[in-house]
């Protein structure tokens, strides 16, 4: 009897690997269909992945002679089916031109790059990918104010599952708890207190904002809003300063819209002026925080007065923008290949010469670098496109807050590219606006070739 179950026992160690493949063959299809044919599931494929990487430091990889990141596997199964929506459903807007150019360089780039340096312009090109994969996705379904307000919800989401980590986090750090730190004894080499990367902070910040002026777009915000002083405390104490600016852009987009609405605006702005008091004066009257306090206060200091990265990056800027320019004609056009190194000489502030070699950490500046005037150009054409067309459907009244909203974290997405680069998630809520401006378009033509031709009463005369 004993041997029989060990027998047993044996045969299911042996088929396990067996059924767990049949049953990854069986579901990678059926999720596809759903993603195909559905866009809650296909947009969940990239929220997703970005749960997951906001929750481990770092997401695996596995080595084919390159290293191919588990990210790399989810943005391509989402680029695969947004490419098959695109070519089979035919349900959704057309693409604006100027976005089909932008990825036409980058992809120039890429194929160029790939022959020159090999697999060094894939790795340098991977961001790049994500963000074309994850826009797509977005492009590949018609755009609604229902699919917008889902979209939100999402984002609330995150930001809920963001807060969750970044206690956590602080609370490891500070007990201290040190058999569950990470090896290296800190979550990020940049600042212990930075438990979460920039472009995670973003999306609490994103949430932030529209959770106050933009409640009515999701009922998710509705929620957020009822933590509005815990998300203002999070996005302050991290002390990333780049998505304190980006949330100083949305705060003034959001005011600026709001006026569109007769009365909201001095009731949004009483509303903000309560959540900063009651998030700021724990800070100020406890002393355990004083030191916080200092922190926040030393870096606000510092990004003012361009010192420590904010003054390196400006330095780095103008050097990536001189070797741009001094490469040719062909640079200036479409740019430096994918795999070109990046290295740059810069002085810092105790005059000291040093070298660079990470990216422009500036979204348009390495658009520039790596597709030249045509793709930085293009990028800029798409993204006024996106705004002018958001803000013609708020001020019409037929977005209602949803249109409102998604106006507002376009503007915050565009100013953080200033100090950093490209985030498919960002990448994701630009190809819904952009579907759903095009989407706008294309019913609003329709609509006035359907409405009667006004005819002219017979009259005499020349006139």
């Amino acid at each position: 009897m004993q041997a029989n179950a060990l027998t047993a026992l044996a045969y299911a160690f042996v088929g396990m690997p067996y059924l767990i493949a049949l049953c990854l063959g069986l579901l990678v299809p059926m999720l596809g269909v759903l993603c195909y044919s559905s866009f809650g599931p296909g947009i969940a494929v990239v929220v997703g992945m970005f749960a997951i990487e906001g929750l481990y430091m770092f997401v695996g990889a596995i080595s084919l002679g390159i290293s191919l990141f588990y990210t790399d596997f989810a943005l391509l199964f989402a680029c695969v089916i947004a490419l098959a929506r695109l070519l089979i459903a035919g349900d959704q807007p057309p693409i604006h031109r100027a976005w089909l150019v932008y990825c036409a360089v980058a992809t120039v780039s890429l194929l160029t790059g790939l022959a020159t340096y090999g697999s060094g312009a894939g790795v340098q090109a991977r961001p790049y990918f994500y963000f074309f994969a994850a826009a797509l996705c977005g492009m590949s379904f018609a755009i609604d104010e229902q699919r917008v307000r889902l979209l939100l919800s999402s984002l609330t989401a995150i930001a809920v599952l963001l807060l969750g980590i970044v206690a956590y986090r602080w609370v490891v750090y500070y007990t201290p708890i040190k058999e569950l730190l990470p090896p290296e004894g800190a979550y990020n080499n940049d600042g212990p207190i930075r438990v979460i990367r920039s472009y995670e902070a973003l999306v609490l910040a994103q949430v932030l904002v529209a959770s106050l002026f933009f409640a009515r777009g999701s009922g998710w915000l509705v929620m957020a809003r009822a933590i509005s002083p815990i998300l203002l405390a999070a996005v302050v104490v991290l002390q990333h300063r780049s998505v304190w600016v980006a949330a100083l852009a949305g705060l003034l987009a959001s005011l600026f819209v709001s006026r569109l609405q007769k009365g909201s605006a001095l009731g949004q702005t009483l509303l903000l002026l309560g959540i900063v008091v009651t998030t700021s004066l724990p800070m100020v009257l406890s002393d355990k925080l004083s030191g916080v306090s200092g922190q926040i206060t030393s870096s606000a200091g510092a990004a003012l007065g361009e010192h420590g990265s904010a003054g390196e990056r400006l330095s780095s800027w103008k050097e990536i923008v001189n070797n741009w320019a001094a490469a040719g004609p062909r640079s200036i056009a479409i740019g430096q290949s994918f795999g070109t190194d990046p290295s740059r000489f810069v002085r810092d502030e105790a005059g000291v010469i040093r070298k660079l070699e990470y990216t422009a950490h500036n979204m348009y500046v390495q658009t520039l670098f790596n597709t030249g005037l045509v793709g930085l150009g293009a990028f800029l054409v798409a993204a006024a496109y996106v705004v002018r067309g958001l803000y013609r459907i708020c001020a019409s009244g037929k977005g209602g807050a949803p249109a409102q909203a998604l106006l507002v974290l376009i503007i915050m997405q565009l100013v953080y590219y200033l100090p950093y680069g490209t985030d498919y998630l960002q990448s994701l809520i630009f190809g819904v606006a952009l579907s759903y401006v095009a989407g706008h378009e294309v019913r609003a033509r329709a609509d006035a070739a359907l409405s009667p031709v006004k005819r002219r009463p017979a009259g005499w005369g020349w006139t």
